[in-house]
């Protein structure tokens, strides 16, 4: 068993280790251990990865593991976190001038009340908004919630790897 205290860095946010991963991979000695993103918040806990590697995690409080962290490289190893992907709701604020006669600010307000009353961490890209779900039939509850509001919202279901917005991550209930 490889006992793993803290990650080596990012392939997503470090070129180096994204080359070397990458490098390491075509040659078949990349391994991963594949985690829900409640489990990326635990700091004690025993994987088998992809190939059979035993580990053992035991990092320090606080930490989040977080899609495409590096837990080990050596010569023969490289050993990476892979986000299991969970279903996810999609609000996208649709590009229209009529927002402004509905109130520029009752849309962004709007959403996000319902949103944070519901304790959902989200994640932003552009003009959509991301947060887990547990079934399909909580984008018919969504699209009751914002009945009022269709002209300006598409309000769908995706599955995804979901990393919240670190400055937004909030309790779930």
């Amino acid at each position: 068993m490889i006992t793993i205290s803290s990650t080596v860095g990012n392939i997503y946010r470090d070129e180096n280790l994204r080359k070397r991963y990458e490098e390491m991979s075509s040659r078949s000695l990349s391994e991963s251990i594949r985690v829900n993103r409640i489990e990326a918040q635990r700091v004690r806990m025993r994987k088998t990865s992809n190939k059979g590697t035993d580990i053992a995690l035991t990092m320090t409080p606080g930490t989040k593991l977080r899609h495409g962290d590096v837990l080990l490289v050596a010569n023969d190893k490289m050993i990476t976190i892979e986000l299991e992907p969970e279903n996810l709701a999609v609000i996208q604020v649709k590009d229209n001038n009529n927002v402004h006669e509905h109130g520029a600010i009752q849309v962004p307000v709007t959403v996000g009340h319902a949103i944070g009353n519901l304790h959902r961490p989200i994640k932003l890209e552009g003009n959509k908004i991301y947060f887990p779900i547990q079934t399909d039939s909580e984008i018919d509850m969504f699209k009751k919630i914002f009945g009022h509001l269709s002209d300006h919202l598409e309000i769908s279901s995706t599955k995804g790897v979901f990393e919240p917005e670190e400055e937004m991550d909030v309790h779930e209930h």
